[in-house]
């Protein structure tokens, strides 16, 4: 139980910034779902120590079905988690371009925190920005730059000086390893 409370908080304290350019599903629900399961293993561990102390049959078989059940529902978790792997980068695509065409809020500030923490620009390469119509300039925003202090003429999407490398490829990559 308590490895899954440690799994559900890293979840959320990791993915928390991700959670506008990819549907909720894939980041949050999930860690809601760890958490609540390392509730009823805590609960049904607690039951199982008392089924054990008063040595009751019954309750000790109760234990072993409810056991059962958790073992099916967790095979069954990683068969779907394997199953909609596909979904999963479609998704991120999806949200990724969102955030380049609307960006503005918290789209503008997460998309920022991606290719900051990613070291990525624009969703295929920095060349989207030029279309975007959030950011409407030919440049690449701030957060593209690999050094703190660029300027504009560093800031063209020809620049070597501005992360080269897709966002959507490096953010998909991380979710897919830890799917």
């Amino acid at each position: 139980a308590a490895g899954l409370f440690f799994i559900g908080g890293w979840v959320y304290t990791t993915y928390h910034h991700y959670d506008e350019l990819t549907t909720a599903n894939l980041t949050l629900i999930p860690a809601t779902i760890i958490i609540a399961a390392g509730v009823f293993m805590f609960i049904v561990g607690i039951c199982g120590c008392f089924a054990a102390c008063k040595e009751n049959k019954f309750l000790l078989a109760v234990l072993f079905t409810v056991l059962l059940i958790i073992l099916c529902a967790e095979v069954t978790a990683a068969g779907l988690a394997y199953g909609f792997r596909k979904d999963v980068k479609k998704a991120v695509k999806e949200g990724l371009s969102d955030a380049l065409q609307n960006y503005t809020g918290t789209q503008k500030d997460q998309m920022n925190y991606v290719q900051r923490e990613l070291k990525c620009c624009g969703v295929e390469n920095a060349t989207d920005w030029t279309t975007s119509k959030g950011w409407n300039n030919t440049l690449v925003p701030e957060s593209c730059c690999i050094s703190t202090n660029c300027s504009a003429a560093d800031r063209k999407p020809s620049s070597g000086k501005i992360y080269q490398e897709a966002c959507f490829k490096k953010l998909n990559g991380l979710f897919a390893s830890n799917l």
